[in-house]
């Protein structure tokens, strides 16, 4: 059995494929998303998400968004999202120290936010990779 899985971005529809299966990180944690899985919405929050396909397993690297699953499909409404042979891992690892230094330095003209939310999609891209 199989469901439609959705994957929109600000782009445009980025994947729209019947899948087996589901793993994606919400607010709250991680939940799996099976064909006929209970209507729900929820807030996506920032990591590795994977779905099966035709009995493989295909990771991302998934940045905030919204969820909705109907009895027939589900969307997800990303910001952003990475297939795991689109991550340069040394990029990742790169950014991830700026962000860490941005945060500890919390010196004048630091955007605290964006440095958190740089911080966050680095860890989900090296995540991603390392799953």
């Amino acid at each position: 059995m199989t469901f439609e899985l959705v994957i929109v971005t600000p782009r445009g529809c980025y994947l729209d494929e019947q899948v087996e299966s589901l793993n994606v990180k919400l607010s709250g944690g991680y939940v799996t998303i099976l064909p006929k899985h209970t209507p729900m919405i929820g807030a996506l929050g920032y990591g590795p998400m994977h779905i099966k396909k035709d009995g493989k397993t295909i990771y991302y690297a998934l940045h905030g968004g919204a969820l909705n699953v109907t009895n027939e499909k589900v969307t997800l409404m990303v910001n952003t999202i990475e297939r795991e042979d689109e991550i340069d891992l040394e990029r990742a690892k790169k950014a991830k120290e700026r962000a860490e230094e941005r945060l500890k330095s919390r010196g004048d003209g630091i955007d605290l936010k964006r440095a958190k939310m740089a911080l966050y999609r680095a860890l989900s891209r090296i995540n991603t990779i390392n799953h």
